[in-house]
């Protein structure tokens, strides 16, 4: 089987899992590209330089996705029949949906009132949230339900978007 017919696990000979070794996964990433590199292929003909671009390109996109656990999680529901990207607000808990609308109050605040403080507190709270999250997804993949795992998910989407906004708020702080 080529790179080009296997799922991004097989392409690092790792199993299906969201818990991965990150280091693993890079000593694999930087073998394969030593091996499959498009300057490799230079002095070859135009069909094996172009084989070894898109194989290259193959092994980029399953690295990136891998490496992230957002991107891994959102690969590891499609790979079992989930569509990551249906929005469903609906089976987010009602006390998730209020503490969104809290974390963006306290941000707001905080960056009118440009409170490095009250951010780095704030970031602090996401990261918390992010790590729990990750922990909850993990455990239900591993007891193979990604019907369940789907709405963590979606809260980890939301606590990466939340996390992005405490650092650009906190760039803005620090610009002034």
């Amino acid at each position: 089987m080529t790179i080009a017919n296997k799922n991004y696990f097989e392409i690092f000979s790792l199993q299906e899992s969201f818990d991965l070794d990150l280091e693993n996964l890079t000593v694999e990433y930087k073998n394969l590209q030593s091996q499959m590199h498009p300057d490799k292929f230079s002095g070859a003909d135009d069909a094996s330089r172009l084989h070894a671009l898109q194989l290259s390109s193959i092994i980029n996109d399953a690295f990136d996705t891998l490496k992230s656990p957002l991107k891994r999680a959102a690969y590891l529901l499609t790979l079992n029949g989930i569509n990551p990207e249906e929005n469903n607000q609906n089976h987010l808990a009602e006390s998730f949906l209020l503490q969104q609308m809290e974390w963006r109050d306290l941000l707001d605040d905080a960056t009118e009132e440009e409170d490095l403080t009250l951010v780095e507190n704030l970031k602090q709270e996401v990261m918390e949230e992010r790590e729990n999250c990750i922990i909850e997804f993990q455990d239900f993949v591993n007891a193979y339900n990604f019907v369940d795992a789907k709405p963590i998910y979606n809260k980890l989407q939301f606590v990466e978007k939340m996390l992005v906004e405490i650092n650009r708020s906190e760039e803005k702080i620090l610009d002034y």
